[in-house]
Parts: C-alpha cells; structure tokens; sequence
C-alpha cells in the first residue's frame, strides 16, 4: 500500500494558471486510479489496517477536494471574476462558477461527509445526513445505481471501484470548469458615467 507515495505538486507559482491547474488535478486522479488497482481495497481489514488505512483514503478525497478549489480559483481569475478562495464549500463555489455542473452537488457533499468520517473516526460512519438522521449519504454508488448509504456506526467502505468512480467524478468536473464559458471570457468592465453626461 502506498501510504507514503508523494502527492502530485502544485506549481510553484503562488496563483496557478486554470492549464496548471487542471494538468495538476489529472496528475492526482491518474495516480489514484493506480491505487485503486492494489489489492487492499477490497479486502477485509484488521482494526490497525482501518486506522491507518482510513486516514490514508481521507487523505485522497481531501486532496481532490482541495485541487478543485485551487481549480476554480484559477478559472476565476482566467475569467477575470473575483476569486472565491475564502468559499470552502466546493459544491457551492463549483455552483456559482459553473451551473452546469451542479448535478455534482449531492456527490460533493457526500464526499465532504466520507472525507471527515476516514480522517476522524477510523471510517465509521458520524455524520448523518440531517440532525438526528440514522444514515450518512456519501458521494459514490451502491449497488442500485443511487448514492450509497451507510447506517450511522457502520463502517464505511469505498472499494477500488468506488475509488475509480470517484476519480470519474473529478475528470469530468474538471472538464466542466475548463470549457465553461465564463473561464475564457472575462467580464466586461463596467461603463462609468462622465460627469454631466447621460451616456445616451
């Protein structure tokens, strides 16, 4: 298992460019989906394994997420829109810059639950989906085709394909952001009026 396996670099630059930005977060979803083909996914884990191993995968969706966000800050500023770098949420920030891509929210979510649940508590599922919930959501599919579920206490388990799918999730994301409209064209600066003018 590649639990110290180094995480894809961003540029050195203080503000990426979206190009930089988008190669980067290609770099991470590749090198998870090489993770996903290890073995011990997909299998059973001793209480030592998920203390370790949990972290390990909290770290993994942590990162994605952070990447989206360096991700659409550098489309922000392409667009030359304001950046949004102090929005943490990254369905909302993703909703605000790219409509079209809001179907992600429910998986973003979810995601943002299964990230806290690996780093915190060993993988058992904490945090409901509602205050006084008896289940979390979190952001890959079931056997069903829905967004899994797990009962609250229940161990949380994000197999290899779970892993891929998430990485499909990301790649697609980012595919949004860069051919969003509004990531090639900046906004138009706004006309100001000439004193005792009326700009007919």
């Amino acid at each position: 298992m590649a639990v110290n396996a180094p995480r894809p670099a961003l540029p050195h630059a203080r503000h990426p460019t979206l190009h930089d930005a988008a190669v980067t977060l290609a770099r991470a979803t590749a090198f998870l989906r090489e993770q996903a083909r290890e073995p011990w996914l997909d299998q059973s884990w001793s209480d030592r394994q998920r203390r370790v191993r949990s972290r390990v995968i909290g770290n993994w969706i942590g990162e994605l997420d952070r990447l989206l966000h360096v991700l659409l800050d550098a489309a922000a500023r392409a667009a030359g829109r304001p950046e949004t770098e102090a929005q943490r949420n990254a369905a909302h920030k993703l909703a605000a810059f790219c409509a079209e891509a809001a179907w992600s929210a429910p998986r973003l979510h979810g995601l943002a639950r299964a990230r806290s649940t690996f780093r915190y508590t060993n993988g058992a599922a904490r945090r409901a989906d509602v205050r006084g919930g008896t289940h979390m959501t979190v952001g890959w599919s079931g056997p069903n085709g829905e967004l899994r579920r797990f009962r609250i206490g229940e161990c949380v388990l994000l197999d290899s394909g779970a892993l891929a799918e998430i990485c499909d999730l990301y790649d697609a994301l980012a595919a949004h952001v860069v051919t969003s409209p509004r990531a090639g064209a900046p906004a138009p600066s706004p006309t100001r009026e000439r004193s005792g003018h009326q700009g007919i």
